[in-house]
């Protein structure tokens, strides 16, 4: 399981980051979205879902590794879980508490 090497959490809203791996200038990103399964799927700007509502993206390198997750509101728990089962799914680790996690990897706390 590959462990995050940043977690943060914008100190203005809620929106919380977990990065796996350095990002470089050729990632991209793509939103994640529950299907009606209750399964995680992935898409980008060129599949039929593209105008549906998500608050999950994945950023990933050209080699389509995972560098980090992006959950625009931490507080809305079905966000949360879509990152969380995406994780599971690609054998990330992820936080139990996004809060607690970030502040306990902020030099300054």
């Amino acid at each position: 399981m590959k462990q995050p090497i940043r977690i943060t959490v914008d100190p203005e809203c809620t929106l919380g980051y977990i990065e796996y791996r350095e990002p470089s200038s050729s990632d991209g990103s793509l939103r994640v979205l529950r299907e009606p399964d209750g399964s995680v799927e992935e898409y980008g700007s060129k599949d039929g879902r593209e105008n549906e509502p998500t608050g999950v993206s994945v950023e990933v390198s050209q080699d389509n590794e995972v560098v980090a997750l992006e959950i625009l509101d931490i507080d809305e728990p079905e966000l949360v879980a879509i990152a969380r089962d995406y994780a599971r799914d690609n054998h990330l680790a992820f936080p139990n508490d996004i809060r607690a996690a970030a502040a306990s990897r902020d030099p300054a706390a």
